[in-house]
């Protein structure tokens, strides 16, 4: 099924994406339609919880990702927007409740969000604002390996805050594909900073250890981002092992 675009918010453009993922970036502030009709598209926790934002601008973008979502996922199972449903697993990982093979993960920055669909297992996908990060090397501390940081401390001063937000949102790919959140510490595996891709991944998770395939996505200079997919096989090589 393609997707029409005549139907759909004209926030959402595709990028280009390796196989089996389909990459959409939405620019949340670019919606004009933050009416009932927008509001309708969503289900009732949803609905509250733009309600919480305590500023309108978070609304908004909270308001956008999400009808973006509903809109490519509408156009994918051929369910409407309003009619999808989705349920969480055990650490929060959202899913479509019944049979879709469509798997998605969305993630957002600032003003952009991302939406990775593919119908060939787990997912995940994680954006990243570039910006300054005056934590930069106690967050490395905690996030990356031995030989991550090793990378990161060889880097020109002008390309850390890259490098770092490239291993970061990698990881973070990861863990979203496998649904385990935080539950998996970053710096337990290694992902690497360079660009290229896409790179195997190990991870020991507590369903064993566990293969993944991550790439690093980065069509303008104003941001980094990741999507990953889990293989279900670890790599024969232990390429992404901690030291």
């Amino acid at each position: 099924m393609s997707i029409n675009r005549d139907r759909m918010t004209p926030i959402l453009q595709s990028l280009c994406a390796p196989p089996p993922f389909e990459l959409w970036l939405i620019d949340l502030d670019r919606d004009d339609d933050q009416g009932a009709s927008a509001l309708s598209l969503l289900d009732e926790r949803e609905r509250a919880r733009a309600a919480r934002f305590a500023f309108e601008r978070d609304r908004r973008r909270y308001v956008a990702a999400h009808r973006g979502l509903r809109e490519l996922l509408s156009a994918r199972t051929g369910i409407s927007a309003d009619r999808l449903r989705f349920a969480e697993g055990e650490f929060g990982k959202p899913h479509l409740v019944g049979t879709s093979p469509w798997a998605f993960s969305l993630s957002h920055s600032e003003h952009y969000a991302l939406v990775a669909l593919a119908c060939d297992g787990e997912i995940g996908v994680d954006i990243e604002m570039l910006r300054d990060l005056p934590d930069l090397d106690d967050l490395a501390r905690r996030c990356f390996t031995v030989d991550e940081r090793r990378e990161l401390d060889a880097a020109p001063p002008a390309q850390r805050g890259r490098l770092f937000l490239r291993g970061w949102t990698r990881k973070e790919a990861c863990l979203k594909a496998l649904g385990t959140g935080l539950q998996i510490e970053p710096a337990a595996f290694s992902v690497g900073l360079q660009p290229g891709g896409p790179r195997e991944v190990c991870i020991d998770s507590p369903d064993g250890r566990l293969g993944l395939l991550v790439q690093s996505i980065e069509p303008e200079a104003a941001f980094v981002s990741a999507v990953a997919r889990a293989t279900g096989v670890p790599p024969k090589r232990n390429a992404g092992s901690a030291p």
